[in-house]
């Protein structure tokens, strides 16, 4: 197909805003949108070439295989070879270890499936994963597997069902899949194939749309071709510029920055091309270079950025960005013009037949040693990230692992909201108390647990974690969520059967007064106004680490770096300075105070970072070990031993 220069300056406004987002240049916090540019063009491309392959009687699949992995894998061994080199400096055996599984997975274009499954309660920040992302190289590469045959398949069928047609119920349909399942499982809706192909097929219907306008009035004119552009560019502008972290994305968010490239790429169909303006913009040497090196620039940049970071801290200053910045640019040139451009040329037609033969015999010794480096990075995988490299290490990744699922050992037998006819719950104790949280609701549980369930007249329930709820809104006196076992537990909640046997509710989340509990907040107010008799005790933050525990623990041999002042990135010493700590007061009957009961004077090195036999209070940021809960619990309850009663005696909020 022709060379179409604007597409590589829209390239280049993909890759810097992806790179200026990773970089944490502040006002770019939607700059991760970027991807979603990527898709839309490679939908428009790619068809492209198999729709004009087919009208010139030359598309062979073997020939777009073996071209694909000539363009895209060199590159990606490199990458993936060289970040496998410097990890191993770098990396503990903890991180190690789920790098090489994400390494031999984005060597197999699977790194995305492998990032979805890591996506949960352990997940590792996205910070730390030097291959995080591959992710949409992986989409991508699994786009390119069956995507020729669809459109050849469509291709087929034009003559009963247009071709454009086809591609729009395709656009369409996945466009509304992507939608409703981000209210159902986020992290598969963002990751995954199957809810990303509608910005593919998006990019596809621009080919048959922009023949169908071929003599219309859009052709003809030039300020319709430029409002195009310039709206497109508006819609991923706004992206970048308004979206940031809490941004439910993909959802129906995810709908602008993919409108806003099919938008930009119509503009440039015209036989016209781009208006002055729009063109000096887009087709100007330095966007055409960036353009070209895009996708060496987006391989080096995040490994880069994260091992750095892994290494010097997590905070990158101005020095640190500008530093960072150059690296990206030298490397990416090494990349670009030392492989990809070695590997990968566009083949003149009087030597196509050769260059077939070349491109399949490439693609074999290419696809060998992929295979080859997966196979040295599986090794580092299932030898426990290669702890030979460390030798004093304290706590080999099994010790991790195995301490990091112990803390759901007494969860696993609790009585839970969702069965209260169980063996495990005794509805007739004179005391019924709920544990409420998030992921951290586990902690509270294991806490109380140990502090006053043994008592035969304690039954202790288990909400079930409000993180399967998300997305959760109130409405009127009821609380709603897709998640039907969620929505369950929430019913049998706000009960009036069950709300009048409930005593005390322990509100236990990370953090329970930050900005971002709102949702309690009204949760609580609720069943508050529901039943003013209601117990609420807080229980009370402590500390989270900036990286794992166990990293420090591994780095210094003791798990008071735990606790030191750079290693923390919150102490929950002045709780009662955070946003919605006056909300809360108002609604408690009792805040259960981890810092007085396990820091002298309140004092951040001082507090207790392991049990009595070492156990570390972490295995990961924010997450505490069962022993270490454990023990807080029955530290708790030495010093308070008649706190239940004593609530009970005095369900109004505190003075």
């Amino acid at each position: 197909m022709n060379y179409r220069a604007d597409i590589d300056g829209l390239r280049a406004i993909a890759v810097l805003c992806v790179v200026v987002f990773h970089l944490g240049v502040a006002g770019f916090q939607g700059g991760y949108v970027g991807v979603d540019v990527f898709f839309v063009i490679s939908g428009f491309l790619i068809t492209a070439i198999i729709k004009q392959g087919h009208e010139n009687e030359s598309f062979r699949f073997t020939d777009f295989y073996a071209r694909r992995i000539r363009r895209l894998l060199p590159p990606l061994i490199a990458t993936v070879a060289v970040t496998l080199l410097g990890a191993s400096f770098i990396l503990t055996p903890e991180d190690m270890t789920p790098f090489a599984r994400s390494a031999a997975a984005a060597l197999f274009s699977v790194s995305n499936v492998v990032f979805y499954a890591e996506s949960g309660y352990w997940d590792a920040a996205s910070e730390l994963k030097p291959l995080l992302h591959t992710w949409s190289l992986g989409v991508e590469e699994q786009f390119y597997l069956f995507w020729p045959a669809l459109i050849t398949w469509l291709l087929t069928l034009r003559k009963r069902i247009p071709f454009g047609a086809s591609l729009t119920l395709i656009t369409f349909a996945g466009a509304a899949l992507c939608v409703v399942y981000s209210t159902v499982n986020p992290s598969a809706a963002f990751y995954l194939l199957p809810f990303r192909v509608f910005q593919f097929s998006l990019g596809a219907l621009i080919i048959p749309l922009s023949s169908a306008l071929t003599h219309t009035v859009f052709a003809r004119s030039t300020w319709l071709p430029s409002a195009s552009f310039w709206l497109g560019l508006s819609c991923i502008g706004a992206s970048v510029f308004s979206f940031d972290e809490a941004t439910r994305f993909p959802g129906w968010a995810v709908l602008l920055p993919t409108t806003g490239t099919a938008l930009m790429l119509l503009a440039g169909t015209t036989r016209t091309g781009l208006a002055r303006t729009p063109r000096a913009l887009m087709e100007n040497p330095l966007s055409i270079w960036l353009g070209r090196v895009s996708y060496s620039m987006y391989l080096v940049h995040w490994p880069l950025i994260v091992l750095y970071r892994y290494h010097h801290g997590m905070q990158l200053r101005i020095s640190d960005q500008l530093v960072l910045a150059a690296t990206i640019l030298v490397a990416t040139c090494a990349l670009h013009y030392g492989i990809e451009q070695r590997f990968y040329r566009r083949h003149k037609n009087s030597d196509k037949e050769v260059s077939a033969v070349s491109d399949k015999r490439f693609a074999l010794r290419t696809v060998g040693v992929s295979v080859f480096l997966a196979l040295i990075a599986a090794n580092a995988w299932l030898s426990n990230g290669w702890g030979w490299r460390f030798p004093t290490i304290h706590l080999s990744t099994d010790q991790i692992e195995a301490g990091k699922q112990t803390r759901f050992d007494k969860v696993g037998k609790a009585c839970r909201l969702a069965n209260l006819t169980a063996a495990s719950c005794n509805m007739e104790a004179e005391l019924q108390i709920m544990v409420l949280g998030n992921s951290s609701e586990v902690d509270g549980y294991n806490f109380m647990s140990a502090a006053y369930g043994d008592d035969s007249n304690v039954n202790l329930i288990l909400f079930g974690s409000t993180n399967r709820c998300a997305p959760m809104r109130g409405v009127s006196t009821r609380f709603v969520t897709d998640n039907a076992n969620c929505q369950h537990a929430l019913d049998t909640l706000f009960e009036p059967a069950f709300l009048e046997q409930l005593d005390i509710i322990v509100y236990a989340v990370n953090q329970p007064y930050a900005a971002n509990k709102t949702l309690f907040l009204q949760i609580l107010q609720t069943l508050k106004e529901a039943r003013p008799a209601l117990t609420i005790v807080t229980f009370g933050g402590y500390i989270n680490t900036v990286r794992h525990c166990t990293h420090y623990i591994n780095k210094t041999g003791t798990t008071d770096s735990c606790a030191a002042q750079e290693n923390v990135s919150y102490f929950a010493d002045k709780f009662m300075e955070e946003p919605l700590h006056k909300a809360f007061y108002n609604l408690e009957s009792y805040y259960i105070d981890r810092v007085a009961l396990l820091c002298r004077n309140r004092v951040l090195e001082t507090c207790r970072t392991r049990t009595s036999d070492d156990t570390p209070a972490l295995y990961d940021r924010v997450h505490y070990s069962l022993p270490f809960s454990e023990m807080s619990g029955r530290l708790f309850a030495r010093q308070h031993p008649n706190l239940l009663t004593k609530l009970i005696d005095r369900p109004t909020p505190k003075d």
